[in-house]
């Protein structure tokens, strides 16, 4: 087993919150014993299966302050407090109506607490009253922040109901405590409880910030806008898709397809390994960072289409690829798509799963024609339950 094991003060350093916040499950285990009990979760979940090739783990670089995007929520106080109306924070465990008021986070960089202290200090104020999802009735909903890891830039999403807030004092308390190089102002007016703006206003900055990917042999930028989809772990998102950067090489030069392929991470990352590389994505917002990826990095062998996998799949398939990669939303593969790859059978699949229990159902569909050659779990999200899991599938030779 591969892994980064923890620093003897680790226990140590757990969040005071722990126990109480959603936001973790994990972090009165030793890294080390987090890492063996994903590992057996995954092994339960595929023990169905004969002939698996051994499941080794690779553990994330650092366990600590390594997601490059949170989702914090607005919240009153009840009953109230004199002085104290709001909180800002994260959702308590199994209270997912209620907010926890955070006074730290270890996941993000450790600015993040001062960011929260001081937009909670200026909501209050300037007397702008969180969101009531009971009432249906307030402003302030959400605060999301992604920060590039290996670049000096970081966004600030203010997420409210009607988008009417004092933009130059929202502003002056970002940058009181926390470097922000863009900052916005989303809208939500709808019920349900989501940090996903209908409309957005930039307020300071370019709207988006830019992240690089390092691997051995080259290195990708990527341009994340507030939806994007980016792996939240940047640091170990280089050992996945430097992985499957590795394996494409190994193929030779050929056509890849990258099915549910995002804003293009994995796509532009195993580029310089192919030939050509066809991604597929049915969110319009991310084939068009995508796009922009491809340009802004003067990659040219790579085209993104807009449509839902299931429905373009047979026309790609007919290129006959020299391998598909599917890193499909964790209710894994469309049931159709999985027919189809059964069905049309290219002569390499590799599946990223961040669902090990979706994984298991695709395989029963593909490995009657297929057989796993490797099997490895990578971890991008210490202290949670979670774990990535990506397999190799080759054609059974009849």
């Amino acid at each position: 087993m591969s892994a980064t094991l923890s620093s003897p003060t680790e226990a140590q350093l757990r969040c005071r919150h722990f126990g109480t916040c959603g936001g973790c499950s994990l972090q009165d285990k030793s890294y080390p014993e987090q890492l063996k009990q994903k590992q057996d979760a995954v092994r339960s979940a595929l023990s169905g299966f004969d002939g698996l090739p051994a499941l080794d783990i690779l553990g994330a670089p650092s366990p600590w302050n390594y997601r490059n995007k949170m989702e914090f929520s607005f919240g009153d106080v009840y009953p109230p407090e004199e002085g104290r109306w709001l909180k800002l924070g994260l959702k308590p465990k199994g209270r997912w109506y209620e907010v926890l008021d955070l006074e730290e986070c270890l996941l993000p960089s450790p600015q993040a607490a001062a960011l929260l202290a001081a937009v909670r200090s200026w909501a209050q104020r300037e007397k702008i009253p969180p969101y009531n999802s009971h009432k249906k009735e307030g402003v302030l909903r959400h605060l999301v922040i992604r920060e590039a890891k290996n670049r000096p830039e970081r966004m600030v999403v203010l997420v409210t109901t009607d988008g009417l807030i004092a933009k130059n004092s929202f502003i002056n308390a970002v940058l009181s405590c926390y470097p922000a190089t863009t900052i916005l102002l989303g809208s939500n007016a709808k019920a349900s409880d989501t940090a996903v703006s209908d409309s957005l206003d930039v307020i300071m900055g370019p709207g988006h910030i830019t992240e690089t990917l390092y691997f051995p042999d080259g290195a990708v930028d990527y341009r994340i806008s507030p939806h994007s989809f980016f792996q939240t772990n940047t640091a170990g998102t280089e050992i996945l898709y430097g992985l499957l950067r590795s394996w494409v090489r190994g193929l030779g030069t050929g056509l890849v397809l990258d099915l549910y392929c995002g804003g293009g991470g994995i796509a532009l990352s195993v580029a310089g390994a192919a030939r050509k590389v066809v991604g597929v994505e049915s969110n319009v917002a991310a084939v068009r960072d995508a796009k922009a990826n491809a340009e802004r990095n003067g990659i040219t062998n790579c085209e993104f289409y807009h449509a839902s996998v299931e429905t373009i799949l047979p026309s790609l398939l007919d290129m006959r690829p020299a391998a598909v990669i599917v890193d499909p939303p964790r209710a894994g593969l469309h049931a159709q798509a999985a027919a189809i790859l059964g069905e049309m059978a290219p002569p390499v699949i590799f599946y990223v799963s961040c669902n090990p229990q979706s994984l298991a159902r695709d395989l029963k569909t593909l490995l009657p024609r297929y057989r796993v050659e490797e099997l490895r779990c990578v971890d991008l999200f210490p202290h949670t339950d979670h774990i990535e899991t990506v397999a190799r599938l080759a054609l059974r030779i009849s």
